[in-house]
């Protein structure tokens, strides 16, 4: 779909669900989202929220509340939260067509748009949310090339969204988190620097993180602490900083480590 296309069906959408990562849910938010969410009814959807600390989610929900703002926790490959989400669609539905005929009109689909930036699980949630059962229709029989609704169940349609939206570099905190979720490329980063970011931060937060991550108490909270007890050695004979320092992103990111976020609300008030 192009943009101009995209920004066009987005007008007469009923409904929008604004996919944010739960570990980071007020950076991963793009001020592009914002903008086009201006003044219609929208819903935040935490995703990935098993892999972040749920005592901080929680707040995080309170805090969406606060300000006016529906949020759902939502594990997007386990389906956690989707009967909200369902329960949701089907409310607002049946609410937009009794009030069409009260109007005298026609019954239509509730029209709904699934926006977020990169890796946030928008495209997981979207499929998760079409399911089997979605038929993909384009303007034109066999025209895949302009604006695409794909039809549920229950008189709603989904508008099938390109991959737009980015987020936004404010500073070095956002980009560490950013590239901890990967919705900027890590490797486009300074990954040894990063890395030592997230050590002081786990130190900070979550020290049982680095106790199954092997670092005994007392030990450096250097990336050479890690090449050292992962056994990562170099060709040149030292200590393999980088693979370190890509292991250490991976295994926090994937939750090996357990649950963590990387931002609560005082951080951003």
């Amino acid at each position: 779909m192009e943009k101009s296309d995209f920004f066009k069906n987005l007008k007469v959408v009923d409904l929008i669900f604004e996919v944010v990562d739960a570990r980071c849910p007020y950076t991963s938010r793009s001020p592009e989202v914002q903008s086009l969410i201006r003044g219609k009814e929208s819903i935040l959807i935490l995703n990935k929220a098993d892999l972040a600390d749920p005592r901080v989610t929680r707040k995080w929900v309170e805090f969406f509340t606060t300000r006016g703002e529906e949020a759902l926790p939502i594990n997007t490959l386990l389906r956690e939260g989707f009967g909200a989400v369902k329960k949701i669609l089907s409310l607002r539905a049946a609410d937009l067509n009794k009030v069409l005929k009260e109007k005298g009109r026609l019954k239509r689909d509730l029209r709904v748009a699934v926006l977020g930036i990169p890796n946030t699980g928008k495209s997981s949630f979207l499929n998760a949310l079409l399911g089997k059962r979605a038929v993909k229709s384009g303007d034109r029989p066999g025209v895949t090339r302009g604006p695409q609704w794909v039809h549920l169940r229950g008189r709603i349609s989904v508008l099938d969204t390109p991959g737009l939206l980015f987020p936004q570099l404010k500073d070095e905190d956002a980009i560490f988190r950013l590239a901890f979720t990967r919705a900027i490329d890590p490797d486009q980063q300074d990954m040894i620097h990063l890395s030592e970011k997230l050590l002081q931060f786990l130190n900070d937060r979550y020290p049982s993180a680095l106790t199954k991550l092997g670092l005994g108490k007392g030990q450096p909270l250097t990336l050479e602490s890690v090449a050292q007890v992962k056994n990562f050695l170099s060709s040149q004979g030292g200590y393999d900083l980088q693979r370190a320092a890509v292991f250490l992103f991976a295994a926090c990111r994937k939750g090996k480590l357990g649950p963590l976020s990387l931002e609560t609300p005082d951080d951003v008030q």
